[in-house]
């Protein structure tokens, strides 16, 4: 019942089939468990594998095939699922009130250090950017905002480029929690006094970090082992300029939580802008900010493309996305719930929290077709069970025996 869309072209799985087994044989060393966990659950996705349900008409005996998914972030065709989940889920922590997108980025020279030591890295750079922005909200305004921070380990153009978003409230809950602090819709904080507080955070953690010899590095960086090294390295970039970008005032964040968070549920890259394939090299369009955000094109070797697919795969049970601040979760029952009555603002219901469309509204929604209403009768198949098998052998069955066709029950599993 998978319906394709028309406007793709080459898919991931079906380039991953094609090579990942040289892939493996020559970089091995560097894969680490997770991605071979992935990319198998790609490779079986609505395939016998992981077999399908199976539904049929009682009228006409028309059959459909669901095909059952993988359901993994890696997984182009499951990204747009749970983006909703995690949109919907996200919403329901949110004040009534305006917010700004912030964007914290680090050297390039620095990226080395955090793929290097992926879990300790990034959860250092969440932690500097957080603590960061409270800083500025405790001790200059005197109060406690709400931070949503979401985690990005890759590009436009799918190289490895950790940075990290915050989604945070204009205003906050005063330090004693009795009344809401508000800022200038239009003034959240001046960006140069974020840049040195989101450099000081990095460099002096990282620092602090190699002190404690937590910091793992290959052989080729044997002297960043040695922290006079290290440290001159750190205090070299403290010359450069950080990124660090405020955004203007949302009054409706809804925007920014899709677009950001997109990035933590959804594949590298659509296959969508996959335009050329040939089993050698791969070229695919990307938004070059550098250039304004016009569209540009990449061209890659098949291995290199496979490399910058996998890299941003997060290690098992890694949370991508975050709470600070008022939204933490450990605080919430307390600080949001203050923020709340200090605000005149309701508790969301808990029947408003979950609410997600079934996959066959799911489908409904993408395709406009309803993948369990018969194409010839107009009414609802019935489910007769799940298959793990050849599916042709199947549907030959039911081709030949018509509606009156059965499958033995013991090659079926009850749903």
């Amino acid at each position: 019942m998978l319906r394709p869309a028309p406007h793709i072209r080459y898919h991931i799985a079906a380039i991953l089939a094609v090579h990942w087994i040289q892939f493996v044989a020559q970089y091995k060393r560097w894969i680490r468990p997770v991605v071979f966990e992935n990319v198998r659950k790609v490779l079986s996705c609505r395939t016998p594998v992981l077999g399908c349900h199976i539904y049929q008409c009682k009228d006409c005996g028309h059959v459909e095939l669901i095909p059952h998914s993988c359901k993994i972030r890696f997984c182009p065709t499951f990204g747009k699922h749970g983006t909703d989940v995690l949109y919907n889920q996200v919403l329901n922590r949110l004040l009534d009130v305006s917010y700004h997108h912030l964007i914290m980025s680090i050297p390039w020279q620095l990226r080395l250090v955090i793929i290097m030591n992926r879990q300790a890295g990034i959860n250092l750079l969440v932690h500097a950017a957080t603590e960061a922005i409270q800083q500025w909200a405790r001790d200059i305004m005197g109060m406690r905002m709400g931070i949503l921070i979401v985690i990005h380990t890759f590009g436009a153009d799918a190289k490895w480029h950790p940075h990290i978003h915050l989604i945070v409230t204009g205003g906050g809950l005063s330090l004693d929690g009795k009344h809401w602090i508000k800022t200038d819709p239009g003034f959240l904080m001046h960006h140069g006094g974020l840049k040195k507080r989101w450099k000081y955070q990095v460099s002096t953690r990282m620092k602090k970090t190699h002190r404690e010899g937590q910091w793992c590095f290959p052989k080729s960086k044997d002297f960043l082992k040695q922290y006079p090294c290290f440290a001159a390295m750190i205090n070299k970039l403290w010359n450069l300029t950080w990124y660090a970008h405020i955004g203007t005032s949302l009054l409706d964040p809804r925007f920014s939580v899709k677009y950001i968070g997109r990035y933590t549920k959804r594949a590298v890259m659509a296959e969508y802008r996959i335009t050329y394939y040939d089993g050698k090299i791969v070229r695919f369009s990307y938004k070059d900010y550098a250039e304004g955000g016009k569209t540009s094109f990449m061209t890659l070797k098949v291995y290199t493309f496979i490399a910058r697919l996998i890299r941003p795969i997060p290690d098992k049970h890694f949370p991508m996305v975050r709470y600070a601040g008022l939204f933490c979760n450990r605080w919430k029952g307390q600080y949001l719930s203050q923020a709340r009555i200090a605000l005149n603002q309701f508790e969301p219901e808990d029947s408003d929290k979950n609410i997600q469309l079934s996959w066959t509204e799911r489908q409904k929604e993408y395709t406009g077709v309803d993948p369990l209403m018969c194409p010839n009768c107009q009414k609802p198949l019935s489910f007769v069970g799940t298959f793990f098998g050849n599916w042709e052998e199947l549907r030959s069955l039911f081709d030949k025996a018509g509606k009156d066709s059965t499958i033995p029950s013991a090659l079926l599993r009850p749903g």
